[in-house]
């Protein structure tokens, strides 16, 4: 059984909410009338007048108990266990833990949105369309990366906005993202988000502001989609430490292709020590003319797999690039995808090579 003895901490209140994270959940709980859509096992869909939502996560001595029920039963577990009303409350479930979360609250004039974000991708990432990990059939799930969305919006919407503004709220996390380059873990894709992702927007039925519109034309989307993006940065930053300077770096660029040292190392075709090798590449992947290089090949890459660009209309630009930033004259034989990869180890390989033959 769970223990009912868990520390407590408040990270925000005003008059219409407190949030506050007991042990392993982040805990909203409601004080003004309300209106919910939450992607929950237990209460999952639409609601009025909830009074706690949760974040929680779950860790591998939690699936010893879950095996004995569903995640459903094991959410109503959670609830009555810090001594909330579970009839009354619906919840997200992650393995991020709690103390990583990032919140946001983004005001314009009358329009306030707070945002509470976990956030772990790097061993979920998938990019919509990617092929799936598993089929579902009687209850069949998988939480080992999540990044769930906690939205209080301090205004009146109906039900169909709070759909719109669940729209908003995953285009801005998908477009962080995108922004930050995040691998899909099922491809040679850019992810647009986790296999396991939750949602919760949550409105102030008390408020005189009756809000319709969330889309992204209208200003409470653009506050919507600020405060996501800037919540869902902060926690892939906490959770997982990814970053515009985590992608500083060759490799990490290279990662969703596979290509990792011991690829590079592999591929060399002189004799050197490991250790000689090792500290030249890693000098190598910080420079950030080579960064950009592999960048704008990579990227042409892209423009090949989403046939923005064709295999012919690439080899000659990759060429010129190559000469012009990497000062090396090597043949560019493409013929199709995967020999633009093949190509970068290659090129990235002379231009070590070159590095180790100058230091002799």
């Amino acid at each position: 059984m769970l223990k009912n003895n868990y520390y407590f901490r408040n990270i925000y209140s005003d008059n219409n909410i407190d949030v506050n994270i007991h042990h392993k959940s982040i805990v909203f709980d409601l004080k003004c009338q309300n209106n919910v859509m939450i992607s929950s096992w237990h209460n999952g869909g639409y609601h009025e007048n909830m009074k706690h939502i949760l974040n929680q996560t779950v860790e591998c001595e939690d699936y010893k108990i879950i095996d004995t029920m569903d995640f459903c039963d094991y959410q109503k577990l959670v609830m009555e266990d810090l001594g909330l009303d579970s009839s009354r409350s619906a919840g997200l479930i992650t393995s991020a833990c709690m103390d990583n979360y990032a919140i946001e609250t983004v005001i314009y004039r009358d329009v306030k949105v707070v945002a509470v974000v976990t956030a772990g991708a790097d061993k979920n990432g998938i990019k919509a369309g990617d092929s799936a990990s598993f089929y579902e059939y009687d209850h069949s799930y998988e939480n080992v990366g999540t990044i769930n969305i906690i939205l209080f919006i301090d205004a009146n919407l109906e039900a169909g906005t709070l759909i719109n503004a669940i729209i908003t709220a995953t285009e801005a996390k998908s477009s962080t993202l995108m922004d930050l380059k995040l691998e899909s873990q099922y491809s040679e894709n850019i992810a647009t988000g986790t296999g396991t992702d939750g949602i919760c927007v949550i409105s102030n039925k008390s408020s005189d502001n009756h809000l319709e519109n969330a889309g992204k034309h209208s200003k409470l989307g653009e506050v919507i989609a600020k405060a996501v993006r800037t919540a869902t940065f902060k926690a892939l930053y906490l959770q997982t430490a990814m970053s515009p300077d985590y992608q500083a770096n060759v490799l990490s660029r290279l990662s969703r292709f596979n290509v990792d040292f011991d690829v590079l190392y592999d591929a060399y075709k002189y004799d050197v020590d490991i250790a000689d090798y090792a500290s030249v590449l890693y000098d190598f992947c910080d420079d950030c003319e080579n960064i950009a290089w592999v960048s704008m090949i990579i990227n042409l890459a892209d423009e090949v797999e989403n046939g923005l660009l064709s295999i012919g209309d690439v080899g000659g630009i990759i060429k010129l690039l190559t000469e012009n930033y990497m000062h090396i004259n090597n043949e560019c034989k493409i013929q199709q995808k995967s020999d633009i990869i093949s190509y970068v180890v290659e090129i990235i390989n002379e231009k070590l090579n070159k590095i180790i033959l100058s230091k002799k």
